[in-house]
């Protein structure tokens, strides 16, 4: 019981047993006390109150508690005591200080009993009233010096506390001082109406408990069940989740919806063989420094893969090498949101392993199982660098816009081939002015043969190749068109349709039978594809064989043309050359032929680089809106801090990217700045240079720098589409900008901002108390923390008592380093063990602790 600290267990406060005369038991006398624990454990209760009426029996008590806490059930000595205040009595519930009311086989609760009921006959009948109201009870029982408490019994029934006085009483009452400090709760409060007018009455709340008021074994835990939240069996804790009773108490049973870290456990290094449990809420690692908390933060980072930030980066590496030791291993046991429970192992300088409750291997994500873990280690709340607010709002919205990355990959990829073509086709059209001189100078030298009367001669030669050329290029298209749907037989979406074919459905199945035909239909086509490719298959095979057959006449034609060729005697002109010339000049007509027809293509080629980048644009916005939403989330939930966010807002960020990417073109910070100034970011700029002829950024640079910079982009363009300019966020803390606060307060406002979010599973940070005041701790983190908890897991390293005590730390994990070993010792602040550690580590020693106590009320009496 409470290995992971507080935890929420059903108590029952009123139980009565066989010494109390209303209680009736028929079974084996020796069997009483295990038959009344046993239904305890049936019952699930782990903390109960023995309240006989005006009567307490030691030897019973002894009994039962001994028993109870074999079954890790805890029981506190009470009495239901009749006291004389009211119209006819009213009943109190007696929880008595188990230490301090009973030493060994003697106790002072009956000697008490005799005091207030002296005089008075027949005491142990329940609507017996002592002598005493409930003044003087409490002043009986103050003068023994010892502590206790009162709850109030049944307080609508007869001799209930709301049935039997009236609301004058009940004011007066509630404003005494003992009464405040003694009364802690009502049992069984039913009606809302009657509990809101006696709060009204009160002025204040105290809780509401349950007790089964048995009277019988068989009557334990009937009726409305009480939950509290404890983390030791004793009476101090007992007390302690009265006092806190708005987080510590309630009427239905607490469960955890999140997802949470269950425990630690480390093989190997200086932590061998160690496993640390952890709370669902709260936990507080304490030690003095170089105890080696921050170790244990670290490691768990390391096991959930988490990168530690650019402060102190290679620290926060090294320290893990250091805890775990080469081997070294950490194995973290969780639980998702579903409850499910999972294992993560991971070994130095390897990657993590994520096995289920079975021990298999899923090969599933961290963060589909723990949702948005969120970690800071030292220094990094006071570390600020351009843009550290889009940094920590991604850490929280990241997995919101994780589909965004991907497709922003695929759009930049599509604008770059886009461009590619652009530039590609740009340097065909270049050619065009050679191509047309190359053509001129070939037909010029064509003529000479002409004028000569040598081109009829050669002709039938010319005509035999360009035959063969046309051939040729028939064979290669028919070839590449086979393959083509060569490649359609093999394309997976054909192949994944397939497996589709006999899909069925429970809902509507007449629907997916004709689905199935369709289908059917679409994989049939690959027989008909098979037939077409038998066919084009045929005819490239015929038109090889034309191709030879051509081949053949122009072999057989070669002497006739060597002849012609020879009776050629003409001075500087060599036969060889004109069907050199022919071809030369084919092949220009076709060049220039098919750049023109590109070129006429251009404009669609920027109109597609238009519209993607729209899109790429479009998609950006949505990833906006996804950040947008959040901080609406954030402002609405609480009140310190106001956070607004600008599309592509982070121009410092752009100025730095094109210092970086545009080094030698001389433009100096000036110009770059007008530059980012003038466009949003480096699609825009590109844009601007390669479709509208560098209309606004030809303004803003000399012709030389627009000159190296359509270069660098040229180069570039791939790298440069994935520079982003980032949205602007801003924090105003109080209002006023954080960037304008001192140190401590923007590691408050960064705080305050990590505790307001509702999505994450895990926050986990390292000394956050470095840059903070007390003050602020207090006020407003602790605050927050409280608030939080039930729905968050938070882990911190700290020296700060304030976080462990006022936070109400359900785990304290007190950590001490002696140069061979870190050791821990766990336990909540309800534990005597953990209070006394809090005290020596976190206050300087008790002494220490109260001294200053002493001086800090000599303060106040002043």
């Amino acid at each position: 019981m409470f290995q992971s600290g507080t935890e929420w267990i059903r108590a029952d406060f009123h139980l009565h047993t066989k010494a109390d005369k209303e209680f009736s038991y028929s079974g084996e006398e020796d069997r009483f006390v295990s038959d009344y624990v046993e239904k305890l454990k049936r019952e699930n209760i782990k903390l109960g109150v023995i309240t006989n009426h005006n009567k307490f029996d030691l030897s019973e008590y002894r009994g039962l508690k001994r028993k109870a806490r074999k079954e890790n059930i805890t029981l506190l000595p009470g009495v239901e005591l009749s006291v004389k205040e009211g119209a006819n009595g009213i009943h109190c519930l007696i929880v008595f200080k188990d230490e301090d009311w009973i030493n060994g086989k003697s106790e002072t609760i009956n000697q008490f009993l005799d005091e207030v009921f002296k005089g008075i006959e027949n005491r142990e009948n329940e609507n017996t009233r002592c002598n005493k109201d409930l003044a003087g009870t409490i002043e009986t029982l103050d003068s023994y010096n010892k502590d206790y408490f009162i709850l109030m019994a049944h307080v609508e029934q007869k001799s209930g506390f709301l049935k039997e006085c009236n609301g004058g009483l009940i004011e007066s009452l509630s404003k005494q001082t003992w009464f405040k400090d003694k009364v802690l709760g009502f049992q069984k409060g039913r009606t809302r109406d009657k509990m809101n007018q006696l709060e009204e009455w009160m002025g204040y709340k105290l809780p509401f408990i349950e007790g089964s008021d048995c009277k019988t074994i068989e009557q334990i835990g009937k009726g409305k069940e009480s939950y509290i939240k404890i983390g030791d069996g004793s009476f101090d804790s007992v007390i302690l989740a009265l006092k806190d009773h708005q987080n510590r108490t309630s009427l239905s049973q607490k469960e955890y919806n999140h997802g949470y870290i269950k425990s630690v456990e480390l093989i190997g290094g200086k932590m061998h063989s160690q496993k640390i449990n952890l709370s669902p809420e709260l936990n507080s690692l304490i030690g003095i420094r170089g105890s080696g908390k921050s170790s244990i933060i670290e490691a768990i980072r390391y096991n959930l893969n988490m990168l530690p930030s650019t402060a102190d980066e290679e620290y926060k590496t090294d320290v893990v090498k250091n805890l775990l030791e080469s081997g070294g291993q950490v194995i973290i046991e969780l639980q998702d949101n579903h409850g499910k429970n999972y294992k993560i192992k991971r070994i130095l300088g390897e990657v993590p392993h994520i096995l289920n409750e079975d021990g298999e291997e899923i090969g599933v994500t961290i963060n589909s199982i723990l949702q948005t873990p969120l970690y800071f280690g030292q220094k990094d709340l006071s570390y600020m660098k351009n843009g550290f607010e889009l940094d920590l709002l991604s850490k929280l919205v990241g997995r919101k816009t994780k589909s965004f990355q991907g497709d922003l990959i695929n759009k930049n990829d599509q604008l770059g081939k886009q461009i590619s073509e652009l530039f590609q086709l740009k340097d065909k059209v270049e050619t065009l002015p050679d191509l047309r001189g190359n053509l001129r100078d070939v037909k010029h030298k064509i003529k000479i043969f002409e004028e000569k009367g040598l081109s009829e001669k050669l002709s039938k030669q010319v005509n035999f190749q360009k035959d063969e050329r046309n051939i040729k290029n028939v064979y290669e298209l028919v070839d590449k068109f086979k393959v083509e749907l060569e490649n359609l037989l093999t394309s997976n979406n054909l192949r994944d349709l397939n497996e589709l074919s006999d899909q069925e459905s429970s809902e509507v199945p007449e629907l997916f039978v004709k689905l199935s035909k369709e289908v059917s239909s679409v994989v049939a086509v690959k027989k008909e594809l098979q037939d077409i490719i038998g066919k084009i298959d045929s005819s490239s095979k015929q038109v090889k064989e034309y191709l030879e057959e051509i081949r053949g006449i122009i072999s057989s034609l070669e002497e006739e043309f060597a002849e012609i060729k020879r009776e050629i005697d003409i001075p500087n002109l060599n036969p060889d050359d004109f069907a050199k010339l022919k071809v030369n000049e084919d092949k220009l007509k076709k060049e220039i032929d098919q750049v023109t027809k590109q070129e006429e293509n251009k404009g669609v080629i920027e109109s597609q680089i238009r519209a993607t980048l729209d899109d790429r644009n479009q998609l950006l916005l949505r990833e906006f809106q996804v950040y947008k939403d959040e901080i609406e989330k954030i402002n609405t939930n609480q009140n310190s801090l106001e956070l607004s966010i600008e599309f592509k807002g982070n121009k410092k960020s752009f100025q730095d990217d094109l210092k970086q990417s545009f080094k030698g073109s001389k433009i100096n910070q000036n110009t770059y700045q007008s530059i980012s100034e003038a466009h949003s970011d480096f699609a825009a700029l590109i844009v601007d240079v390669l479709l509208e002829e560098s209309k606004v950024t030809s303004n803003l640079v000399t012709e030389a720098q627009l000159s190296k910079v359509k270069e660098i982009i040229k180069e570039n363009y791939n790298e440069l589409l994935k520079l982003r300019t980032p949205n602007k966020i801003e924090i105003k803390y109080h209002g006023k900008p954080i960037a304008k606060h001192s140190i401590g307060q923007r590691a408050s406002a960064l705080v305050l901002f990590i505790l307001s979010q509702k999505d994450n599973n895990l926050i986990m940070i390292d000394q956050p108390e470095d840059d903070l005041d007390n003050q602020v701790i207090y006020n407003e983190i602790i605050r927050k923390v409280k608030e939080r908890k039930p729905e968050v897991q938070f882990i911190f390293a700290t020296h700060n008592a304030n976080i462990p005590v006022l936070g109400d730390s359900e785990q304290v994990i007190a950590v001490s380093y002696d140069e061979k070993q870190i050791s821990t010792e766990t336990g909540s602040v309800d534990n005597k063990d953990i209070q006394t550690k809090i005290v020596d580590i976190m206050e300087g020693g008790q002494e220490a602790f109260n001294k200053r106590t002493q001086i800090y009320n000599l303060w106040k009496n002043e």
